[in-house]
């Protein structure tokens, strides 16, 4: 039986608009899912810090809601 911790590492910061704040955070689980956890409510975002690599997005695809994948996949193609 394989036993996965009920943690998540922080992989990325969500920035926003102004450049500098910190509006969110990507979270990456031992079975790749990505999550995001937002500051206050959901807000506006300008780019991911550091950027996801590929492969990383790859792979989260098969536990990561659909909308999430897509919410960063658009914010990567954005990203400095």
């Amino acid at each position: 039986m394989t036993h996965f911790d009920e943690e998540a590492s922080p992989v990325a910061r969500l920035i926003g608009p102004n450049g500098k704040q910190t509006v969110g955070w990507v979270y990456a689980w031992e079975t790749s899912e990505l999550s995001i956890l937002w500051i206050n409510e959901r807000d506006a975002v300008a780019f991911i810090d550091p950027p996801l690599c590929p492969e990383r997005l790859a792979k989260a695809k098969a536990t990561t809601p659909e909308d999430v994948i897509a919410f960063l996949a658009a914010l990567l193609k954005h990203s400095p």
